[in-house]
């Protein structure tokens, strides 16, 4: 009987790998030294450099006194507590802006592309002071380099920031030469069907020398970045002797020379409206009015108005 050649040959085994001793122990120190990484990781380590970008584009000074923490996701959160902003050299006030506070969403996807979308800002206890400027200085909100940068004309911008929450927040809006100070309280309200989160308001101080008082509400801070735009707000005010219900739109609010109210006045004299508001008017007797007022320039109206003044 013959026996085959592939019966008799034993087939040849195959050879497995194994990792050498040298290569385990290099997988090892690998692993060691990331979870060293991971239990020893602290983002504070980026507080400096974050603090050096802000205070280079804003040209002011920028510190965060406490934690800094970032979460990682589909949407990243960066947290802070205790950031400063300085005012600028002319002011007598150190800072402009604190915050207790302050939470950041943003989206992941849109970093691949070198685009910044902020979904969500929230703030507790930002603090912040407006004050005009001195001696032809333009007011502490004007920052050196902002607005100068020109967004390509084609896709979207480079950053967006889609809703800001205020947690006990508070603005103070300071005109010395027009014997202005103001001080507000201002906390994020759910919207209704207005877009954006409305703000509620509350606010006493002096409004060109006169004891002020101010509640109601406005639209999201978000809307005062573009200047341009009607910014929305509908609020009860009284200055001395007068009072004032305003609903409608401002642009350039702090300037206060171009906006559509639909607003109601009352008080003991019309006279008294021109160190508030401006408007020179002559002397009358007790008044209450409603109607539409609107400012452009130097040009005011008042249409479709009714009401008393004195006996008419």
């Amino acid at each position: 009987m013959s026996t085959s050649t592939h019966d008799t040959e034993a087939a040849p085994a195959r050879r497995r790998w194994r990792p050498g001793r040298r290569t385990l122990e290099i997988v090892a120190l690998c692993v060691a030294l990331l979870l060293l990484l991971i239990a020893l990781w602290d983002w504070n380590w980026f507080k400096g450099p974050v603090e050096r970008a802000v205070s280079s584009a804003t040209g002011r000074a920028f510190h965060i006194d406490g934690d800094l923490d970032v979460d990682l996701g589909r949407t990243i959160t960066v947290s802070a507590d205790g950031l400063r902003l300085a005012n600028p050299a002319w002011s007598q006030q150190a800072e402009m802006a604190t915050v207790e506070r302050l939470e950041v969403d943003v989206a992941a996807l849109p970093l691949l592309a070198f685009r910044l979308h902020v979904r969500d800002l929230r703030a507790r206890r930002a603090d912040i002071r407006l004050e005009t400027g001195t001696d032809g200085e333009p007011g502490n909100w004007t920052f050196e380099g902002f607005g100068t940068t020109q967004e390509p004309d084609d896709g979207p911008p480079r950053w967006r920031l889609d809703r800001l929450w205020l947690e006990n927040g508070r603005l103070r809006f300071v005109d010395a030469p027009e014997k202005t100070d103001i001080d507000i309280a201002l906390q994020s309200v759910a919207p209704g069907k207005a877009e954006g989160s409305p703000v509620a308001v509350d606010g006493t101080g002096r409004w060109r020398g006169a004891a002020f008082k101010l509640d109601g509400h406005v639209a999201s801070p978000l809307d005062l970045v573009d200047t341009q735009t009607p910014y929305r707000i509908d609020l009860k005010a009284s200055a001395g002797a007068t009072r004032a219900r305003a609903s409608g739109t401002l642009t350039h609010p702090f300037q206060f020379r171009q906006f559509d109210l639909q607003m109601a006045l009352s008080g003991q004299d019309l006279e008294d409206l021109y160190p508030l508001l401006g408007l020179a008017l002559p002397p009358s007797p007790p008044y209450a009015l409603d109607g539409r007022l609107g400012r452009t320039g130097d040009r005011w109206r008042y249409t479709g108005f009714h009401g008393r003044v004195g006996d008419s």
